[in-house]
């Protein structure tokens, strides 16, 4: 042992020579408080086994995984070289070319680490990515690495802490979120970017939890604009990177990779969309600056330069973000009177109409020729309805900013107006009788008790053809009961989920458990419900229909609507993951309590045994 360079909750990094090999390592030992804990060892031992099967230039290899007894520790690579937080404070911001091709390298690593074995670095910056003799940036670190994916809990391991540096945070890991993936080191990225490109770190003058909640709600100014040696397609694509929502990011590496390659051969990448509508942490702030005033503030000459503690614009720069977030507020409670408005207007009209209905048929003298005709009323106040129903459904989604327009004024309540009624034949003397007529009685809400425990027992089957014909031929009538049949028509077979994640994987990389040993697959091809796979030059095929309840959930995309949360929660309760079938319900409203109660009847053998 050397030094002692870091230390976390769970590990203690330190500097040594391995005698054996005369060589520098670094070794990163797992706490005896995480090593009294069988799940942080096991989570710990494989993060590590995971990483060492990783190959790649961009990260710090795994020489060495020893357990013994009380005794956990990663022998790894020691890079020799700054790490790229040191490299700017020495030289300042990086040349544009420079920090594409770090970003290419890293991307390399991190591409790797999902498709292979679906690892979230979660912890990606510029302090932990070296840079080695040859001017490679390298990962020398993985203490926060989680396995995730459709289904998994990212953060069971962190005691209900939100972990990770917060400057380099992705929105989703701020607000404490379960369910990661590599989206989340995409933002990570960007952040890294932004500092490599600007030599400020995102949100760096801000407090902890008020950095958490920059990352959620505020905005940062784009590179171009603190360093004018930057292109405009650079912050375009820093802007890609770390958009708030996940889903408004990049689709997957590759296309990061090819907007990296489009900048480098300089050329216009996908990422410049100047109609964009979703929200990045980068502001949309891309036009020219006439006025010059930002060169003065960062050089004459209009290089770039590093000014820490530049208390005048940070506080600018909050007072900004500040406007932002009232003017946000202030838009919203104006569109949320406009639709107050409307909808009580709406039942104005139909209380109206109502009261001129029941006027007219009850109070008109039968015995006068000139009567008006009650159903002629009733048209008119129905067709007035009608319209206000229309001006609600019409109301456009954003609203103008400006001051709220007054309210169109009220109709008189007692001589209402009636519409002209059109001269129509006298039709034949009706009797007169006092005879009230009676209103339909309104359908009962909710799936009737009989048809709910036939489903739940279906679903337990994971029968869903059973649960069909039970709703189709069910003679209870309910208001639900046509969207509950259209629901079930719609929900897919846990196969068919499994068979579309695995169709985009084709030609990639898959890690996945086989008689207790993790395997390294290359997907070949699916169809027709079996999967092609080759590994070490030998093809092999694989069921689906084989596959663990378990197995599956790891192979299949992320719920995209109610049909497809129903199939996820029936795989969900026959599997060892049943207890999340609760939280997982309430993707799917309508079928909520019937899958919840379908848990309950699983029996704990059901969950089939692991495929061989």
């Amino acid at each position: 042992m050397i030094e002692r360079l870091d230390e976390t909750s769970r590990t203690v990094v330190w500097k040594a020579i391995q005698n054996s090999l005369d060589r520098t390592v670094i070794i990163r030992v797992l706490k005896p408080d995480a090593a009294a804990n069988p799940s942080e060892v096991d989570h710990f031992l494989t993060i590590a086994r995971r990483f060492a099967r990783i190959k790649s230039d961009s990260l710090a290899a795994v020489f060495d995984i020893v357990s013994e007894g009380d005794l956990h520790y990663v022998v790894m690579e020691h890079v020799e070289g700054p790490t790229l937080e040191h490299l700017l404070t020495e030289h300042g911001p990086l040349p544009v070319e420079q920090i594409l091709r770090i970003a290419a390298s890293l991307i390399t690593s991190l591409e790797q680490m999902w498709n292979t074995a679906h690892i979230v670095h979660r912890n990606l910056k510029s302090s932990t990515i070296r840079l080695d003799a040859r001017g490679v940036a390298k990962i020398t670190d993985f203490g926060l690495a989680i396995v995730a994916g459709p289904g998994i809990d990212a953060t069971a391991m962190d005691g209900g802490h939100i972990v990770g540096t917060p400057c380099f945070l992705s929105p989703e890991q701020a607000q404490g979120t379960h369910m990661l993936n590599t989206q989340s080191d995409m933002y990570a990225l960007g952040a890294v970017l932004y500092h490599l490109s600007t030599g400020k770190v995102p949100f760096e003058e801000l407090e902890v939890f008020a950095i958490l909640t920059a990352h959620v709600k505020q905005q940062i100014r784009p590179p171009h604009r603190l360093n004018h040696t930057i292109p405009v397609t650079f912050s375009w694509f820093v802007h890609r990177l770390m958009m708030k929502n996940p889903n408004s990011r990049y689709a997957d590496w590759d296309d990061v990779l090819l907007d990296i390659r489009s900048m480098l051969a300089g050329t216009q990448p996908s990422c410049v969309r100047p109609e964009e509508e979703y929200r990045s942490t980068i502001e949309m702030d891309f036009g020219e600056d006439d006025t010059g005033e930002e060169h003065e503030e960062d050089g004459a000459d209009g290089g770039p330069h590093i000014r820490l503690n530049r208390k005048e614009k940070s506080e600018q720069l909050a007072a900004y973000q500040g406007k932002l977030l009232l003017d946000e507020q202030a838009n919203e409670v104006r569109r949320n009177k406009q639709i107050t408005y409307l909808i009580c207007w709406s039942l104005l009209a139909l209380w109206l109409a109502s009261v001129f209905w029941f006027s007219a048929y009850y109070q008109a003298d039968a015995n006068r020729q000139d009567t008006p005709n009650p159903i002629a009323h009733l048209n008119n106040a129905v067709a007035q309805f009608s319209e206000s129903l229309n001006e609600l459904k019409t109301l456009p989604e954003k609203v103008d900013v400006g001051e709220p327009q007054p309210p169109p004024p009220s109709p008189d309540p007692i001589t209402p107006t009636p519409a002209p009624v059109p001269v129509l034949p006298t039709p034949a003397p009706l009797p007169v009788t006092n005879t009230v007529p009676v209103a339909t009685p309104a359908l009962p809400a909710g799936i009737p008790a009989a048809l709910r425990l036939g489903l739940a027992q279906a679903f337990a089957n994971a029968d869903f053809a059973t649960a069909r014909q039970l709703a189709h031929t069910s003679p209870d009538r309910f208001q639900e009961k046509q969207a509950l049949l259209a629901l079930l028509d719609q929900i897919p077979e846990p196969e068919a989920l499994v068979e579309d994640f695995l169709k985009a994987q084709v030609g990639k990389q898959l890690t996945f458990e086989h008689n207790g040993k993790l395997r390294t697959v290359i997907l070949r091809g699916v169809e027709n419900g079996v999967v092609q796979v080759e590994a070490n030059g030998r093809g092999a095929e694989l069921a689906i229909d084989k596959l663990t309840d378990d197995e599956k959930l790891i192979w299949m995309n992320q719920p995209k609507d109610a049909a497809q949360s129903a199939t996820y929660c029936v795989t969900l309760m026959r599997s060892s993951r049943r207890a999340e079938v609760n939280a997982r319900a309430a993707s799917c409203p309508l079928l909520a309590p019937v899958l919840i109660e379908a848990a309950g009847r699983v029996p704990e053998a059901a969950a089939t045994p692991r495929a061989e």
